[in-house]
């Protein structure tokens, strides 16, 4: 949940579904970092909806193997609607500009 600058709680829906981490080689990462998104759901196995994104972790600069996070997101949605005021409850209107 988030809060607004009202300081209500709105729910935000999970954007990631699914979280995977492997130990890859530096050239083994950047091999697949260089793949389309259709090899690398092929590669690590994951379903057709999903949209992978990497992350690599390398606490030592002169490691040859590095933690790599592979995250399938969710498809955002065609049109997001904004968030809507809680029911009962009305945002107040602006007041008129004054002037010509």
């Amino acid at each position: 949940m988030m809060r607004d600058s009202s300081g209500r709680w709105w729910r935000v829906p999970a954007r990631i579904l699914l979280g995977v981490t492997v130990s890859l080689t530096t050239t083994e990462f950047v091999e697949v970092q260089q793949l389309p998104v259709e090899a690398l759901r092929t590669r690590f196995e994951l379903s057709p909806s999903c949209r992978p994104a990497l992350t690599a972790l390398a606490t030592d600069p002169a490691a040859q193997r590095m933690t790599v996070l592979i995250e399938c997101r969710a498809e955002p949605p065609a049109t997001s609607p904004g968030p809507r005021p809680p029911a009962g409850r009305s945002r107040p209107s602006r007041p008129a500009e004054k002037g010509s």
